[in-house]
């Protein structure tokens, strides 16, 4: 099963994600956190996130970019969050120095091997649209490459979920779901 939780920042995402995790989850879970926690205010939401899970029962991996690297530690993990797909972006393309199209390639194939080895993933991902005023070069295309990451995994996910004042909206697979008490 293949899930994108998508959302504005500060919208419940991470919380949705998590709970939805724990509740398809039949054997090791492993988080995939995503932040390089370079500044004070990246560490505090580190910190917060830690304590959100620390009874939920997930392994930890840090992975800031080079995904497909990393697949191999996820072998016989039932479940896999991925916390999230814009951070991923970002240091794809400012870290790893990656073009958007690079990045974009490197993403969506590291995802679908992903979610070959662990069966159930999770991914949590930034909705970020244009301002009134533009950006500069790189940002928007940081953007527009974000939303087409979205897109893709969107199209082949089984479930789209977005979150709405810690409401989650379903935009797809409602029938995976059923009546499962995911949320």
């Amino acid at each position: 099963m293949l899930v994108l939780i998508t959302g504005g920042v500060a919208s419940g995402k991470s919380e949705i994600a998590e709970r939805m995790s724990v509740s398809i989850n039949s054997g090791k879970m492993a988080y995939i956190a995503t932040m390089k926690a370079d500044d004070e205010e990246c560490r505090k939401r580190v910190v917060k996130h830690r304590k959100m899970r620390e009874t939920k029962g997930f392994a930890t991996f840090e992975v800031p970019y080079n995904l497909s690297f990393h697949i191999d530690k996820f072998k016989g993990y039932d479940t896999g969050l991925l916390e999230c797909l814009s951070n991923l972006t970002a240091n794809e393309m400012f870290l790893a120095g990656r073009s958007g199209r690079e990045t974009f390639k490197e993403i969506c194939a590291a995802i679908k091997q992903l979610d070959r080895e662990v069966g159930k993933l999770v991914i949590v991902s930034s909705t970020i649209l244009a301002g009134i005023n533009a950006y500069d070069q790189f940002t928007e295309e940081y953007i527009q490459v974000l939303g087409q990451i979205n897109c893709e995994i969107a199209a082949e996910a089984d479930v789209v979920v977005e979150a709405v004042c810690s409401l989650p909206v379903i935009h797809k697979g409602k029938k995976e779901i059923g009546n499962e008490n995911f949320f």
